[in-house]
């Protein structure tokens, strides 16, 4: 198996496009865990940190997130679809699947 790579990410709590769009302006990317069993997280990750990972090429990744300062939560889980900018190619949305 190969190593798993760590994305550090924050746990979001406000939803909608005009968020996400802030959140882009502050170079974060919006992003989601799905799966089958459990109720979808909705986090988000720097921009430069995710790039500068998927130029690695790796399919799997680790998804860490600290809850509350007292509780680290870590989802191994690949990439299902990145959303890209038509024009600027840049990363709009990430769905993972854990």
């Amino acid at each position: 198996m190969t190593n798993l790579l760590t994305i550090n990410a924050q746990y979001r709590t406000i939803l909608g496009t005009n968020h996400n769009n802030k959140l882009r302006k502050k170079n974060k990317i919006p992003a989601i865990l799905y799966s089958k069993n459990k109720k979808n997280i909705y986090i988000k990750i720097k921009y430069n940190e995710f790039y500068n990972l998927i130029r690695n090429k790796n399919k799997i990744y680790k998804i860490k997130w600290k809850i509350l300062i007292k509780f680290i939560k870590i989802f191994p889980c690949y990439i299902k679809e990145i959303q890209k900018h038509p024009v600027k190619n840049k990363i709009l949305h990430i769905d993972f699947i854990f």
